[in-house]
């Protein structure tokens, strides 16, 4: 089982836009993949159900929070090849066991001096799961970028975490349309700038494993 989180402390940044799509990439690729939902706001569970009502083919999605979150996540996802984590925007223990449990963590942030003081204290958690696990993988999600100066200044800022940018997506309509209609943006607009962005994010992601048969498939089948 391979566990992707994403995961940070700030809220607004796209976690679930960047889960959902991430979980749905997965699924249309062929592996049985599960999207846990971490959060008490409970979007990704909001978007399956309208995937549901719609008759739309989404991945499962579970929501799982509590004292006993780490062994319900490796009980049920258990069952599934990849399990992504939606986390919460806030410190807790829902935050931190998707960190420990994670094989790769993803972190997204928008352009902002806000975001990018914040990505402070996820990072703090980041090395306090390192600690435990040296293995674990972590990279950057640039969300709702543009060409602004004040995503070029928020990107020199982040260069000085020194962890690799998976994926770069653009402020695009396509992505808030998807998640209307219960879809990752793939499967809604499969020839859209924004669809290559999630490819190459995916892309990214499983490559960062740089082991296992598994992994590689899995890039090659979101292409």
């Amino acid at each position: 089982m391979i566990t992707l989180a994403v995961s940070g402390l700030k809220g607004g940044a796209g976690k679930t836009v960047v889960a959902t799509n991430l979980a749905a990439a997965l699924h249309r690729s062929g592996h049985k993949t599960l999207l846990i939902d971490l959060d008490a706001q409970a979007t990704a569970s909001t978007w399956a159900a309208r995937a549901a009502e719609l008759g739309n083919d989404a991945p499962p999605v579970v929501a799982i929070t509590g004292s006993a979150v780490r062994r319900d996540i490796e009980r049920i996802g258990a069952a599934f090849d990849i399990v992504v984590l939606d986390s919460p925007p806030r410190l807790g223990v829902e935050s931190r066991t998707a960190v420990i449990l994670a094989d790769v963590v993803l972190l997204p942030v928008s352009p902002g001096v806000a975001d990018t003081w914040a990505l402070q204290s996820t990072l703090a958690v980041l090395d306090d799961a390192r600690s435990l696990r040296p293995e674990l993988r972590a990279g950057l999600v640039l969300n709702r970028w543009d060409r602004s100066s004040l995503a070029a200044s928020a990107r020199t800022a982040l260069e000085q975490t020194e962890l690799p940018v998976l994926g770069v997506l653009g402020s695009r309509v396509a992505y808030g349309e998807a998640m209307a209609v219960g879809l990752g943006v793939i499967d809604h607009a499969s020839k859209s700038e924004a669809a290559l962005e999630l490819r190459r994010l995916v892309r990214a992601t499983m490559a960062s494993l740089s082991s296992g048969e598994d992994a590689l498939r899995a890039v090659g089948g979101a292409s």
